[in-house]
This record gives structure tokens, sequence and C-alpha cells, in this order.
């Protein structure tokens, strides 16, 4: 018997978040984090993590936003989005002591900083959270890649739109304000900024959404939605 993609999701067991993570440490371990926690705040385009750097920390997002970024063939790809209550680049933290991925606030973010030692002797003597860290990976990692899957053969309407989706549940609104110029829009789905201007006025002209400098309002989300799948 084949089941639907809404059949299966009933099956699913809901993604292991970073919260979930920490949830699972016992009370001495939480106030050794409390204890050796550093708290940075970055600017908007301040750099949060420089690729090739050595990891000695975990990386918390408290509040604000996070591009995260890989380097291929000599270019920066953003891969992910981080939103507050997440780590940031943990997938690259335990792959290899040289950091293979960069981040940069996108707006004013607040991080703590987690000593990555203390990660590893957690993840040694608390089976609970070694469990939830290794599922909380998979599901970033996952998400990742279906991101980068779902992007790779789109024309601009179909990426943008995909883009403009993804910030309205990063903000969970219709309404928002887009932390990013055109060109930097251009630059995470590998268009020029002529092609992100001329797609976004398009859109406006149908009435799909409304664009005000960076303020973006959904106006025909299921539209928005359909080009999302089918652009």
């Amino acid at each position: 018997m084949e089941y639907s993609g809404e059949q299966l999701q009933g099956f699913m067991p809901p993604a292991i978040t970073a919260d979930d993570c920490l949830a699972a440490l016992l009370e001495d371990e939480r106030q050794a984090v409390m204890d050796n926690r550093k708290e940075i705040v970055f600017e908007a385009g301040e750099s949060i993590i420089k690729e090739g750097f050595v990891a000695s920390n975990v990386l918390y997002l408290e509040e604000g936003l996070v591009r995260l970024n890989v380097l291929v063939d000599g270019r920066h790809s953003a891969v992910n989005l981080v939103s507050p209550h997440s780590f940031v680049g943990l997938i690259c933290t335990f792959a290899s002591h040289n950091l293979m991925c960069s981040a940069r606030a996108l707006e004013p973010s607040r991080v703590s900083l987690i000593d990555l030692q203390l990660f590893e002797r957690f993840v040694k003597q608390n089976g609970t959270f070694a469990l939830n860290l290794t599922r909380h990976i998979s599901a970033v990692t996952s998400k990742i890649v279906h991101r980068l899957a779902r992007l790779k053969d789109k024309h601009i309407d179909g990426a943008l739109s995909v883009l403009l989706l993804e910030f309205a549940e990063i903000y969970q609104s219709m309404d928002y304000t887009i932390p990013l110029n055109r060109k930097e829009i251009a630059d995470i789905l590998g268009y020029s900024k002529e092609s992100v201007i001329n797609a976004l006025s398009r859109m406006h002209r149908e009435g799909i959404v409304k664009v005000n400098g960076r303020k973006i309002g959904i106006l025909r989300h299921d539209n928005l939605r359909k080009i999302s799948q089918t652009g």
C-alpha cells in the first residue's frame, strides 16, 4: 500500500530541536553550561563564524537571524537561514577541527557560546543527550539537503517564491521586512540582481506580493506557494 506525503507526515515524529537537546541535560550539566556560557551580540552584516577557523565553541542563537554559508568553487553559497533557539553551524562543528562553513548575521543577533569540550563530555556521559543531538543534526542536515535540492532546478520566480515563503515562516507573518538587499537575495538564489528585481516587479504587478523597498506583503499565498512548487 502506498501513502501520500500528507499521510506519511502523520507517522513521522517531530524533528528534535536545539532546545530538545539542551532539555536532555542533567541538572549538573545545565549548571556547567550556565557557568561557562558567554554571550556576544553581532550587528547586521557582521561575521559570526569564519571558514577555516578552529571550532572551540557550540553557538546557540538566542535572538536574531543568521545566514549559514559554505564555500563552493570559490563562491559562498547560502545553505540555511538560522532562526532563534537554534544552533549555528553545528553540522560543521563536529565534522572537522577547522570549520567548513561560515555564518553572518542578517539582523542584530545575540549568540551564546558554549565550550565544545563540554558538549563532547555530555555526549560521552549522557546517552539521551547524545541521541537527541544526533537526531537534531540529522534533521538539520536533511532540511538543508531538501532546501538545496528544491532550489537547484528552479527558475527565478520559483526560487524567489521559496525564499519569500521561507521568510514568512521565520517571521510568522505574511508582512515583513526582508533583511536583504536585492544583490544579497540574488547571491542566495544564484541569479543576477536584475533577475531578482524583474521577478519581484512581476509578482507585484500581478498582485501576488506587495513590494515597497524591503517591505514584503504576501497577498496571494496559494499562488505564491504554487509558483514555489512548479516555477
